[in-house]
């Protein structure tokens, strides 16, 4: 009966074990090696509770620096530890499976899937595996620093050819806005509202951006279909909506989208407001996962 209850914790213990002998390495190794011990331990500890490792562990791995990582086949990734979004990846190997797989349901070979707020590309680097060399994706995003990342991790991945990227915001027509870049503790918050960009910390810094219209992207990306439009924009959904009409109207995506009432309001609109909209097209809320919420004609 020891035996079996004891079982679970080996490869905790083993990674516990090799971890010791990373720390005595340069900071890439020990970042690498103690995100590498935090996803066994979330893997094979046997107690719900027992998921991060001991916070006691953590300070003789420190400081964490950004590491390169292949986090699945075809999809490397720079991943900071700091970063949310990152640091989420590094401890589970995954960001936000649950609406990652309602997308992929209605994702085939020679589609075209549409990332409104790609930010460093998990979505899209996971959406062209699926699409393959004979469909499309647009990775839309406005923040240059993370477009640098963006583009950095498609081109590790070997994916630059099925993915292209608009370094724009998107809005409801063609102009130059304010972009409000949020701390690097969770650069995802970056927004067009302030309010929304400083949610964890002050505003890093500020960007003028052009914006452009969803429609008017898809148009010029030469695309003859989009299958399914995934949009987190940290409030400047509905804008977004606003200026995909003949997107909506002529392909029907499937659509799914971050609806967060307070994020929404800041910007002068709200859940009720995204949703009418879409039910203007014929759309209907499907499915919910957390803050996403799948719509489908």
């Amino acid at each position: 009966m020891a035996k079996r209850l004891l079982w679970p914790l080996l490869p905790g213990a083993l990674a516990l074990m090799a971890g010791a002998g990373a720390m005595l390495a340069g900071p890439a190794t020990r970042t690498k090696a103690f995100f590498a011990m935090q996803r066994a331990w979330a893997a094979h500890w046997p107690l719900e509770h027992g998921i991060l490792l001991p916070a006691v562990l953590e300070p003789p791995f420190e400081p964490f620096v950004p590491v390169w990582v292949q986090v699945e086949p075809q999809i490397k990734m720079l991943l900071d530890p700091n970063d949310l979004v990152s640091r989420t990846i590094l401890e589970t190997g995954v960001w936000e499976p649950d609406s990652w797989h309602a997308m992929r349901e209605h994702l085939h070979p020679g589609d075209t899937f549409v990332d409104v707020g790609a930010h460093i590309g998990y979505y899209s680097l996971k959406a062209a595996k699926v699409v393959g060399p004979g469909g499309h994706v647009i990775a839309i995003e406005p923040n240059p620093e993370t477009v640098r990342k963006l583009q950095g991790n498609i081109s590790a991945s070997g994916a630059a050819g099925m993915i292209a990227v608009a370094p724009v915001a998107c809005s409801d027509a063609e102009a130059t806005l304010e972009l409000f870049a949020a701390p690097e503790s969770n650069t995802g918050e970056t927004s067009l509202s302030r309010a929304n960009a400083s949610q964890t910390g002050a505003v890093v810094t500020t960007y003028r951006v052009r914006a452009r219209r969803l429609d008017d992207i898809i148009r010029e990306a030469g695309v003859t279909r989009a299958d399914v439009l995934k949009i987190d924009v940290e409030g400047a959904e509905y804008l977004v909506l606003k200026g995909a009409d003949e997107t909506l109207t002529r392909y029907h995506p499937v659509v799914v989208v971050e609806l967060v009432e307070s994020q929404l309001q800041a910007m002068g609109t709200s859940a009720a407001a995204v949703t009418a909209l879409l039910r203007s097209h014929g759309y209907t809320c499907k499915h919910s996962y957390g803050s996403n919420f799948e719509f489908a004609q």
